[in-house]
């Protein structure tokens, strides 16, 4: 069966007399692409996102990274966004901004989600770089995501829908790119690395791809939302928080005010972790937990840098040393 046009999926949605688009940006290798609709019905004249995608035309990798494992990630993270925003995006609260989910189709090897346009709805800034002040909104965001999501108990099944183990470069889902990497303490340590953080006492969703170019602000940067979910699962908070600080904040950013921004995290997430009705100790644990295991959580991902890309930008001096204080955390 053929599949359904967007303009006619958007149209039966919203029950819309006229639908106009514009395309903003096409997917990773291909996958399809994120379009503005302008629907016009006869009580309202408004705009979504349509995250279209059909991974029966699908392009080269640009890096070369190219395999049946690799495709197939694809393919499921693009179901579990669309589990996400269908089953879990509802049960997140004010100050955890995310867009709201209007509607999703499938038929074969295509996938329509459909979802509020954050720019009509005042978050219409993107921004590719941070000072290291402008980045407490989303340390904030952070935190609050990760606290509301606490899990000390989690049912095996846990979180029902959505990634067992959240990121797009957990080892797990990144054999070619581990058998890449020259041999040395790194690689022989991948599999330590990883299990330190799955078997650590406390779990959380983690958004698995919290890059800067994932979150959309306010014009005066006071507050945010996040987007793209392809990656979430279980996992420990300072994973984000790695990530994000990585890809927003130059390296002289990151040695001078790395702890500073650490510590806003932290006390954000144990103030969300006692407003949620838990006990200071229970706070105290988890942030010293996961503090312990922040350079745990950067040399994993150090790990993915150095197969996938070792000439990266990303493989700096300050992010070496940090690989080898996470190595030391193992002893």
């Amino acid at each position: 069966m053929t599949a359904l046009a967007p303009e006619f999926f958007i149209k039966q949605i919203f029950h819309a007399s006229y639908v106009e688009q514009q395309r903003l940006q096409s997917l990773w290798s291909g996958y399809g692409h994120i379009t503005r609709y302008r629907v016009k019905t006869d009580a309202d004249d408004s705009s979504v996102i349509l995250k279209a995608i059909d991974w029966g035309n699908v392009a080269k990798h640009p890096r070369g990274w190219q395999s049946d494992l690799a495709h197939q990630r694809k393919m499921d993270s693009y179901q579990v966004e669309c589990h996400w925003y269908a089953h879990w995006s509802a049960t997140t609260q004010g100050s955890i901004r995310v867009p709201r989910y209007l509607g999703s189709y499938q038929q074969a090897t295509v996938l329509y989600l459909l979802l509020e346009d954050l720019d009509a709805s005042g978050f219409n800034l993107r921004c590719s770089q941070l000072e290291s002040n402008q980045t407490m909104v989303v340390l904030h965001w952070l935190a609050n995501f990760h606290a509301h999501y606490l899990i000390t108990d989690p049912a095996t099944n846990w979180p029902e829908g959505l990634w067992p183990q959240g990121t797009y470069w957990h080892l797990a889902t990144r054999p070619d790119e581990w058998q890449a990497m020259v041999d040395g303490p790194l690689k022989k340590s991948a599999k330590a690395l990883d299990y330190t953080m799955r078997d650590c006492s406390y779990q959380t969703l983690v958004h698995g791809d919290a890059k800067i170019a994932n979150f959309c602000f306010r014009r005066d940067l006071s507050e945010v939302a996040a987007v793209d979910f392809q990656y979430i699962g279980r996992g420990i908070g300072v994973q984000d928080v790695a990530y994000f600080l990585g890809s927003c904040l130059s390296e002289p950013q990151l040695e001078e005010d790395l702890e500073y921004l650490l510590d806003i995290y932290f006390s954000e997430l144990a103030r969300c972790i006692i407003a949620r009705g838990e006990s200071p100790d229970l706070a105290e644990s988890v942030t010293q937990e996961w503090y312990r295991l922040f350079p745990v959580a950067w040399a994993d991902f150090h790990r993915f840098i150095m197969g996938w890309s070792p000439n990266h930008v990303k493989n700096t001096a300050l992010s070496r040393r940090l690989t080898r204080l996470g190595l030391q955390a193992l002893n």
